[in-house]
């Protein structure tokens, strides 16, 4: 949309064939770090020797390093060496939940490293408890051309906590709210939900769960357990009392286990939704539900710009402070302390307040989309500081 020359490579943990398929014009390659020949502590060292030996060819310039990389992830090395934009994907987070923060890090590191110019698309950061983490990622995100955060937490964050310049920062709506496209094809859809296990035309309740390990809290087993428990139950009690069965989506793999724990159980009033499905189906398969009760967040702005009724269960401040400048917050429950009769008395308005609860979750991502800042418009400001004439490629 920015620059409809600009040659764009994309850089993924899984699944390039996927991406490939749904967007042949971007060309796309492995993330580096990945390991493939090994499993445990020796996977854990061939991570680190890629990701070494691509900071030290970023650092130094010695890019003939790169051959003791793997095919695609030489190819990511080599696109970074190009790029004179390097973009971090929207929708994601960075914090401290587990090592991954790090590499995500790293790849924004490289793009500086190399003298791109390095934006954030808009994403959540923070919060980051160690000192260590937080001076590293200060170190790696000074540099950068411009960070777009999805709310005031984040940009507190960087600004207040971490000392970065506040004219690098800005605030800018998820860009899942402008993702528009939902399949139209009907059919499709009721494949989809038939195969999961539901009747024809039969009125479900849509939900998706996180495998949150619970980090930084005095009992992460216990809080675990009450997020478990607090799911059986409101499941349980919507098909005891309504006659609903869930169907749990699969928004991200590692989520199953979890799924298939709350099914077995439940029983059979919870379907589970094994199959990977691209966004705009997905969007347009939890738009048929009655009303939505999801933990990832981009599952519960797929409901929300269906228009569904909807209990957001919060695992990270994105959830909590997106939905405040929805005007939604009301609807959210914190994951940490799931207590049974609070969640049955949100879904159960929900539901009992279907119509009315519709129309003003429509209203309040119509204002969302009217009154935030889009992405493209602040790499718009970014691209036109550039001096150069001509982009040679970007990074996203």
């Amino acid at each position: 949309m920015v620059d409809p020359d600009a040659t764009i490579m994309g850089i993924l943990f899984e699944g390039i064939s996927s991406a490939q398929a749904a967007h042949p014009g971007v060309d796309w390659s492995e993330r580096i770090g990945n390991s493939s020949r090994f499993s445990g502590p020796l996977g854990r060292l061939e991570q680190l020797v890629y990701l070494f030996v691509a900071w030290f060819a970023c650092a130094t310039g010695w890019f003939g390093l790169a051959q003791v990389l793997p095919v695609s992830q030489r190819k990511t090395l080599t696109a970074y060496r190009a790029a004179d934009f390097v973009i971090s994907a929207p929708g994601g987070y960075i914090h401290d939940v587990n090592l991954s923060y790090i590499i995500a890090l790293l790849h924004i590191h490289f793009g500086t490293l190399v003298g791109a110019k390095t934006v954030l698309a808009p994403q959540s950061i923070g919060p980051i408890k160690s000192k260590l983490g937080a001076a590293m990622t200060r170190l790696v995100l000074s540099p950068c051309a411009l960070m777009c955060v999805r709310e005031g937490y984040s940009r507190q964050f960087l600004v207040g906590e971490l000392g970065i310049a506040p004219e690098k920062v800005v605030v800018a709506g998820d860009s899942a709210f402008w993702n528009l496209h939902v399949t139209e094809n009907g059919s499709e859809i009721d494949h989809l939900l038939q195969e999961i296990g539901l009747k024809r035309g039969e009125q479900f309740v849509g939900a998706t769960v996180v495998d949150w390990p619970f980090p930084h809290r005095t009992n992460p087993a216990e809080d675990k357990a009450r997020y478990e428990d607090g799911l059986v139950h409101i499941f349980d009690k919507l098909y005891r009392e309504h006659g609903l069965r869930t169907v749990i989506f699969n928004q991200v793999a590692s989520d199953l286990d979890l799924a298939q724990r709350v099914a077995e159980r439940s029983g059979a009033h919870v379907l589970v939704h094994k199959t990977e499905t691209e966004p705009e189906i997905l969007r347009a398969a939890i738009g048929r539900a009655r009303i939505f009760v999801g933990t990832r967040f981009h599952s519960c702005i797929f409901a929300m710009m269906e228009a569904r009724p909807l209990t957001a269960i919060s695992y990270l401040p994105k959830t909590e402070f997106i939905m405040r400048d929805l005007g939604l917050d009301d609807l959210v429950i914190d994951i940490a302390s799931i207590d049974c009769q609070v969640l049955s008395r949100l879904v159960a308005e929900s539901l009992k307040e279907e119509k009315a609860v519709s129309v003003r979750v429509n209203r309040a991502v119509n204002h969302y989309r009217n009154t935030k800042m889009r992405f493209g418009a602040a790499l718009a400001e970014v691209l036109e500081t550039e001096k150069e004439p001509q982009l040679k490629g970007a990074v996203s």
